[in-house]
């Protein structure tokens, strides 16, 4: 299946709201352990995507999401079940 969300648009919001350039954020970097992304973070990429995207994201949902494929998906999943904020 296509995703509907561009992975360096993930990758941008990822990167300003780590305070990072979008290069310094791989595919496979882990958020926590490779990019110090802690809880404060997590609010501030959820609150991008809400922006962006017009879904509702439970930080717990963002917290468990592990690098930005994963978060891709996750946003993927948002949009197809319409969990608009």
């Amino acid at each position: 299946m296509e995703s509907a969300v561009d992975v360096e648009e993930l990758r941008t919001i990822v990167a300003e709201s780590l305070e990072l350039e979008p290069e310094e954020v791989g595919d496979s970097d882990h958020f926590a352990e490779d990019l110090d992304m802690d809880s404060l973070m997590v609010l501030e990429i959820s609150s991008r995507l809400q922006q962006r995207y017009g879904i509702s994201v439970k930080d717990s949902a963002i917290g468990s999401v592990q690098n930005l494929p994963e978060l891709r998906d996750l946003v993927d999943s948002l949009l197809a079940e319409g969990s608009v904020a």
